[in-house]
């Protein structure tokens, strides 16, 4: 619940920065537009005052007789921008006009022919004009709005407008776009470098203010991350948890989460606290009853025995229902034992009741002579150890292990065919000591592996009682190695089972 949080928090702050990014951009960008298009402006109406002010001051068209520089001829570098025309001179200079801003084009066309051409640079010096950007000019016929022309080489873009002069010519007027171009880039570079800023503090504060909102919802998943790590599956389980009053009034949303959340706690704790008696009330019954059950089957076994012994040459068949008594009480006893034992386990895991006195346990003394009561019992199967050279200690319950160990061994033997190799193994490693009881046998039936750590679980269908088995033996085993701090598993497959108990070593 936490990541999902954070995952929103960024996905929040992620969705902030980029719409004050696309704000900034779009007011930058239309910023941009209205100050290129006021620069232009002008930028056009000094291109008409120029034009008129070389219209008015720059003379008349009538040429002079012959041809020659006249007082067009440029005292700069000609050779690189074109020749001098060759048609005559006019009257008066078009070129370098005074009132004319530095790198201002004029150019005259009479005929379709440049006659007049140049610009003067900052520094007054004079220039002529090459083949390729008169060229552009050359287009310009009559009289024509101001338009973009991009001269290339180191005059770049330019401001063009035309004028017909008295007499059928055209005069061409032009101003660079360097300084408004230079004025947009200049301010194109602040816009940007104002929406990154923007854009980052943007983040920075929908960071805070998103983290600070989600700070009481995430308390309240905290609240329900605390739940989950709770085992509500037995014990006396109490849910004190809950969703504190001050997120509860932080925000409505989280008040509703919160108020849900509390609601269920105390519904769920309600429903444990019930199930727990419940649990009691039937812990009490059984081990009561395990109990008073002990007498009277002790009772009923020395009476079967007694009549036995009492009455040598009575009938084969009731010599066989006393047999049947002593064996059937026999059994009886051996499941209530088991009954009495699992209560005292439920009991001990629960709380209810002081935890079994617990004392060093040499494990491996203990599956040893398992192992050795196997072979005698059980002298059908091939038994074999697999032990560590050295001890392995456990704290616990000796009689509890013991009987873990039992039931583990005489489920093997029952269950499996004779001539059936089994292996006892007992290894310890990094504080955990691990106890296997595996055969070759024909395993267990895939559906019954779920359920064989249950009560009364039997691998018969028919749940055959003949063969003397209660169904409570593993289930014995699970309550054994969880109470104290481990737990058992089991992988069987055709040919090899393996049931593996993990157990604390003890320091």
């Amino acid at each position: 619940m936490t990541g999902v949080l954070r995952s929103l928090r960024w996905r929040i702050v992620l969705i902030a920065a980029a719409l004050v990014a696309a704000a900034c951009l779009i007011i930058g960008g239309i910023t941009l537009l209205a100050l290129r298009g006021y620069l232009v402006g002008q930028l056009d109406d000094r291109l008409v005052s120029s034009a008129q002010r070389v219209d008015r001051i720059g003379g008349r068209l009538d040429r002079l007789p012959g041809s020659g520089s006249g007082d067009n001829q440029s005292d700069g570098d000609t050779g690189a921008r074109g020749p001098q025309p060759s048609s005559g001179d006019f009257v008066g200079d078009f070129v370098g006009v005074p009132g004319q801003a530095p790198q201002t084009i004029v150019a005259v066309i009479d005929d379709g022919e440049i006659v007049v051409n140049g610009f003067v640079d900052a520094a007054g010096k004079r220039h002529q004009l090459n083949a390729a950007e008169q060229k552009e000019i050359a287009g310009f016929l009559g009289r024509t709005p101001p338009t973009t022309v991009d001269l290339g080489g180191s005059l770049g873009r330019y401001r063009v407008a035309s004028n017909a002069l008295p007499g059928g010519a055209t005069i061409v007027t032009g101003v660079p776009l360097a300084q408004v171009d230079s004025a947009v880039w200049q301010v194109a570079w602040v816009v940007l470098a104002v929406a990154i800023l923007a854009t980052m503090a943007g983040a920075a504060t929908a960071a805070f203010v998103i983290g600070r909102s989600l700070r009481p919802l995430g308390r309240v998943a905290a609240t329900a991350a605390a739940v989950t790590g709770v085992r509500l599956d037995r014990g006396d389980v109490r849910l004190s948890t809950r969703v504190a009053d001050a997120d509860l009034a932080s925000t409505e949303e989280v008040g509703q989460v919160g108020g849900a959340l509390n609601a269920l706690l105390t519904h769920v704790d309600e429903a444990l606290a019930a199930r727990q008696a419940s649990e009691e009330t039937m812990r009490r019954f059984v081990a009561d009853a395990s109990h008073e059950l002990r007498t009277p089957l002790a009772t009923v076994r020395a009476y079967a025995q007694l009549s036995a012994r009492e009455h040598p040459g009575m009938p084969e068949d009731l010599e066989r229902n006393i047999e049947r008594i002593d064996r059937e009480s026999v059994r009886m006893g051996e499941l209530v034992d088991q009954l009495l034992l699992l209560a005292r386990l439920d009991a001990d895991s629960a709380g209810a009741e002081p935890a079994t006195q617990r004392t060093e346990v040499n494990l491996s003394l203990v599956v040893a002579e398992a192992a050795g009561d196997a072979k005698a019992a059980a002298s059908d199967h091939e038994w074999s150890l697999d032990l560590d050279p050295e001890p392995v200690l456990v704290n616990g319950d000796e009689s509890q292990l013991r009987r873990l160990v039992t039931n583990l061994v005489a489920n093997a033997a029952r269950h499996t065919p004779a001539g059936t190799r089994v292996r006892l193994g007992l290894h310890a490693s990094h504080g955990i000591c691990t106890l296997t009881v595996a055969d070759d046998g024909p395993g267990v039936p895939a559906e019954l592996q779920s359920t064989v750590f249950d009560r009364f679980a039997r691998g018969d269908a028919a749940r055959n009682r003949d063969a003397g088995s209660t169904g409570l033996g593993l289930a014995i085993v699970r309550a054994i190695a969880e109470a104290h701090g481990g737990r058992v598993a089991l992988e069987s497959a055709p040919g090899r089972t393996v049931f593996a108990v993990t157990l604390p070593q003890a320091a």
